[in-house]
């Protein structure tokens, strides 16, 4: 990310936070302000601003008064302590502000930022408090301002599936990891953001439902639904059925339809009557519209798709050991809702990274496709330390954090703790990775172009040879 950071009074360009920003891979324009010039450090503001078009602004102290005085359009802002009331005549800020204050101040009081907050009509989550004195200074008040600014960076999404019918079962077996986009080939997982969850259980923390790991279904849909910065998610779930079942009369008729000859109306059918919603906010709630497609648990519908035979996939259908039943069904439900809001769902072919992408990877195929020997369920150390070597190789960095990347070496669920969802998610998310910098491909087994379209495709790294 390219960040414009304005510093404070008797500051100067180069001072620990913007050494900070800048350390953890973002380009900073950090010009020098005239502590005796008001007017004159806007206009250096302005003039850098208009000339860099930066991702985000950071003000801190005088600077964010700085930061308020210039026009910067949609532009996020990030004030740390705002001296808005010494210097400038801005009284309010735009909605995509946040503040970073501590009540510790001894020189920005904290209630003038409470004040602008107020003046400015913003949530009040738009003020976070943070530090134990006026310059920010401390390590928790650093990663606080590194993770606000990282809110607006493009963000890439590997996700686990799993549903179980009860909600608290569903939030730890859906294991979500998230990466921002720093630069070209350049990422970081942070562990804050959707990766403070995996922190905080690591911690111990198991009280429902702030301590659990995962995601319910309807939590991960209303979560990547509304967040514009997500711009590619890669989930571990069939996205359709074999074309043999579109157009099965006995596989419409088991439900009182006709034959859906199309992935569109299938899933349309199937989302119309699965609600993404619990009875109440408990942990044994159940998502009880499943019920309704019990006709479907029969054996005759486990047929695999091509992608599926070519990946050693299971059948969509299938409902023993490993759920996939429910997975599919709830999946397509939830890439619906995506659609929705904007994303494209992949099928048949690869285009160009857009604004959200959405495709159907599988943890198995990509540990082959980076050319891992042996097997990422037992040995997810060695697994996940190949991927990150993987992904270098081809010239991308990738910055881990140690308490993440603990996690998804060890997080496991089942009965015998075989399952590594940990280890899944992040395979999913180095795939997403290679999406976004055009090395995966199709594995369409043998279907032709028309099945293609409605079975769609695991989509994997490009094979290491």
């Amino acid at each position: 990310m390219k960040i414009l950071f304005l510093h404070g009074w008797q500051s100067t360009p180069g001072g620990l936070k913007p050494t900070y920003l800048k350390g953890h891979g973002h380009e900073v324009l950090n010009p020098a302000l005239p502590d005796d010039d008001f007017d004159a450090s806007v206009r250096i503001a302005q003039a850098e601003f208009d000339q860099g078009k930066p991702d985000v602004v950071v003000g801190s102290s005088r600077g964010g008064a700085v930061a308020m005085n210039i026009g910067t359009s949609d532009t996020p802002l990030v004030l740390l302590c705002p001296a808005w009331k010494r210097w400038g005549t801005a009284t309010t800020v735009k909605p995509q502000t946040t503040i970073l204050h501590s009540k510790a101040d001894e020189t920005v009081p904290f209630p003038d930022s409470e004040e602008l907050v107020r003046n400015s009509g913003l949530p009040s989550s738009g003020l976070i408090e943070v530090g134990t004195e006026h310059r920010l200074a401390d390590e928790e008040s650093l990663g606080m301002m590194l993770g606000v600014v990282e809110w607006t960076a493009p963000k890439l999404i590997g996700c686990d599936f799993g549903v179980p019918l009860r909600a608290g079962d569903q939030a730890k077996k859906i294991i979500l990891i998230e990466a921002v986009q720093i630069s070209a080939k350049r990422y970081a997982v942070r562990p804050y953001g959707r990766n403070a969850r995996l922190v905080r259980w690591l911690a111990g923390d198991r009280k429902w439902p702030i301590g659990r790991p995962g995601w319910t279904v309807p939590s991960l849909a209303d979560a990547l639904s509304t967040d514009n910065t997500v711009k590619t998610a890669a989930f571990d779930f069939p996205f359709s059925i074999p074309v043999s079942l579109l157009k099965d009369s006995g596989f419409a008729r088991a439900l009182n339809t006709r034959p859906f000859m199309t992935r569109r109306a299938w899933a349309a059918f199937v989302s119309s009557r699965l609600r993404l919603e619990f009875a109440n906010d408990k942990a044994n709630a159940k998502l009880e519209d499943m019920k309704r497609f019990d006709a479907w648990r029969d054996k005759r519908f486990w047929e695999s798709r091509a992608t599926d035979k070519a990946t050693g996939g299971s059948p969509p259908l299938k409902h023993m050991y490993q759920n996939v039943f429910a997975m599919t069904l709830a999946g397509v439900t939830l890439l619906c809702k995506l659609e929705a809001f904007g994303y494209t769902v992949v099928l048949d072919s690869l285009p160009t990274p857009g604004p959200r992408t959405a495709f159907e990877t599988y943890p198995s195929s990509i540990g082959t496709r980076i050319g891992f020997q042996g097997s990422y369920k037992t040995d997810s150390v060695r697994c996940l330390g190949h991927a990150v070597e993987y992904l270098s190789n081809q010239g991308i960095s990738l910055e881990l954090d140690p308490e993440v990347r603990s996690f998804c070496e060890t997080y496991r669920t089942g009965s015998k703790h075989h399952d590594p969802d940990g280890a899944d998610a992040f395979l999913c998310l180095v795939a997403a990775i290679g999406f976004q910098e055009g090395m995966v491909e199709l594995c369409r087994g043998n279907a032709d172009q028309a099945t293609l379209k409605e079975e769609g495709a695991i989509i994997s790294p490009l094979q290491v040879l």
